[in-house]
């Protein structure tokens, strides 16, 4: 039995891609052949066998399609595109064997569009398949975020085993650059842990004995013993690949926006036939309604028109490059839709809310005379270290042209400082607390919970710079359209309390959660669902992904380069927020598109069954070529409406 989220699938889509794939090949050879048979003036029995075999071996999948889906019951594109071409080859078989009294109509067969459709058909539900299984293309690459091995200690004897060999109670060393294979505590030793991947916090974290520490996350200190509490397989990381391996991309499962027309052009059809039936069987030769049956054939035959095909399409495709040269990926254009009926949307800070990069926003030196020596010690100090506090001293330093000196040697000490040796000089940069154990009077009114570096040479505190993480231009602006808008807005974070409230409060957000983990977050999600509202989640890195899986859509700030932006929706390659309020507004574009296509789609397909109604017989049979051009110039009127999205202002 179909689970019920299959169910609510199409049918089309609950096919594999290979059986779309070869049929549509065969359908595109017969389409061709078709079609030079007519140009040639074969004969009308050979044609009408091609059309046979193109619907034996290509349309079958078709058939099977809109008879499950009108068992539902619904009417979907499949259930359109099946009645068309029954009608269509009904109409070929009379006017190929019905010599001496064929049924009415002046179009000598309607071959050419019965191929068209279903080649068309095949290509779309090809497309449609091949979205929604491309996440295997990257499920082998997510087992690069997992520790491969570890050094398992037995007694003093060091041996290097597999990551996954390793249980709790064992202890494993772990070196500075290396990552952490298993969860467990510290036995030993003092470090600072690199846990963005899991945290998303930039910033190095302080871990001493009896600290907790994460499998996944990068030793940038020193050397610890690690007693494991947890194996690989039952790691947060590990939670978070198996979240992503077990997850359809939602942006998948989004019904096809044809699927909502489809009723509407099929009773349209429908009605215009049998309007044109009733006419010409009433003015016509009223005593033979059998032979005025062949006018609602054609009427019917021409029910799916080639441009109905298109009309979302060639829009998406337009959308896609208008979007893009705004610096906006739209990966799955469905999103824009959940996007817009959401009734709340979560913000990661760092990276998302944040650049994710730390800046020097001010410096206090301990007097106007210091503050050069200040930035001399800092810079000198932190030269050589890597770390986002040392960066953005370093980058500070550069722009105010102030040249480190040379050191004779350097210590760092993880989470706490650095000393340095340069010349005479003894040169301190790191926490406040770090430089009174190490002897230095600092100032009682600095506040820890701020982030800054203190600076102090031989013994002399000189002061501190503070470093902060800016927020994108047009957050609070983007806040409050959301607002307006009706959205729920709401920030959660890894981060301490004290930064998540002080982005929060700066963007104008009221609802906050801190100190999350990636799973924690995927739950708070799906708690909101279970409210039986609608979520979007914008978020920047891989802590992130299971989130961006539970919400209705996911939306990422990124270089488009990491892995995890394969399983997203749409990917921001702006530093500006405005991007998000812009993708509203695409979609209110992209919807008026494809609305106008179908319109243009009915309206071109109801003058060209006009034309054939009313135009003589002898010029579509001396002209074959005048139908298919009918066919074509709808799809030419739509693909000029939809060009209007590649430039979105």
């Amino acid at each position: 039995m179909a689970s019920p989220r299959a169910a609510q699938e199409a049918a089309a889509l609950r096919v594999p891609a290979k059986a779309y794939s070869y049929r549509f090949f065969l359908s595109v050879c017969f389409l061709v052949v078709v079609m030079y048979s007519l140009a040639m003036g074969s004969s009308a029995s050979g044609v009408f066998v091609l059309a046979l075999l193109n619907l034996l071996f290509c349309a079958d999948v078709l058939f099977k399609n809109a008879w499950q889906d009108l068992l539902l019951p619904r009417v979907t594109v499949s259930v359109l595109a099946a009645g068309s071409v029954l009608a269509a080859f009904c109409y070929g078989l009379s006017k190929t064997f019905f010599l001496t009294a064929p049924l009415a109509g002046a179009a000598p067969d309607l071959y050419v569009p019965l191929s068209a459709v279903v080649a068309v058909y095949l290509w779309g539900c090809l497309r449609a398949r091949r979205a929604k299984e491309c996440t295997k293309v990257f499920i082998k690459k997510l087992d690069d975020f997992l520790p491969k091995s570890g050094r398992l200690m037995q007694g003093r004897r060091e041996m290097m085993v597999f990551a996954r060999e390793l249980k709790p109670g064992d202890v494993i060393k772990v070196k500075a650059g290396e990552r952490i294979p298993c969860e467990g505590k510290i036995a030993r030793g003092e470090t600072a842990i690199d846990e963005s991947l899991i945290t998303g916090n930039m910033l190095h974290t302080a871990k001493t004995t009896g600290s907790t520490v994460y499998a996944g996350t990068l030793n940038k200190g020193a050397q610890i013993l690690v007693r494991v509490s947890h194996g690989l397989d039952e790691s947060v990381i590990a939670g978070i690949i198996a979240a992503i391996k077990n997850s359809e991309r939602r942006r998948c499962v989004r019904k096809d926006p044809l699927d909502g027309y489809a009723p509407a052009v099929l009773g349209w059809a429908v009605l215009a036939a049998t309007a044109a039936y009733l006419y010409f069987y009433w003015t016509g030769d009223y005593r033979r309604p059998f032979h005025t049956l062949g006018i609602l054939l054609l009427g019917l035959g021409l029910a799916c028109p080639l441009s109905f095909f298109f009309s979302s399409a060639l829009a998406v495709a337009c959308v896609r490059i208008g979007a893009r040269r705004k610096k906006i990926v739209l990966q799955a254009p469905g999103a824009l839709d959940a996007l817009d009926e959401a009734d709340a949307v979560f913000f990661d800070k760092t990276g998302t809310l944040t650049y994710g990069e730390l800046r020097v926003a001010s410096v206090h030196a301990a007097s106007d005379k210091l503050r050069q020596e200040l930035l001399s010690c800092l810079v000198s100090a932190e030269q050589w270290v890597d770390g986002p506090f040392a960066q953005a001293i370093q980058l500070y330093g550069a722009e105010q042209k102030t040249a480190p000196r040379k050191l004779l040697c350097f210590d760092v000490f993880p989470g706490m400082g650095v000393k340095a040796v340069a010349g005479k000089d003894i040169l301190l940069a790191g926490r406040a607390q770090w430089l009174q154990e190490q002897g230095v009077k600092v100032p009682k009114t600095l506040q820890e919970e701020q982030t800054l570096v203190c600076g102090a040479q031989n013994g002399r505190f000189l002061g501190y710079v503070l470093l902060d993480d800016k927020l994108r231009p047009g957050a609070a602006k983007m806040v409050q359209r959301l607002k307006k808008m009706g959205k729920e807005v709401i920030l959660m974070s890894g981060d301490n309390e004290a930064s998540v409230r002080a982005v929060a409060q700066e963007a104008g957000i009221e609802k906050i959660n801190f100190g999350v983990l990636p799973q924690t977050k995927a739950e708070i999600l799906g708690n909101y669902a279970a409210l039986g509202k609608k979520a979007v989640m914008v978020g920047d890195g891989f802590n992130d992904i299971t989130a961006l899986l539970r919400a209705e859509a996911g939306v990422v700030f990124s270089s488009g380069k990491n892995v995890y932006n394969n399983w997203v929706d749409i990917i921001i390659k702006r530093a500006d927020l405005e991007s998000v309020t812009d993708l509203f507004r695409i979609r209110r574009r992209l919807a008026a598109r494809v609305r106008g296509n179908m319109i243009l789609s009915v309206l071109c397909n109801t003058a060209l069954l006009a034309a054939l109604l009313w135009l003589p017989a002898p010029l579509w049979r001396s002209e074959p070529w005048l139908l298919p051009a009918g066919m074509l110039l709808g799809v030419f009127f739509v693909f000029l409406n939809s060009a209007r999205l590649l430039n979105i202002k």
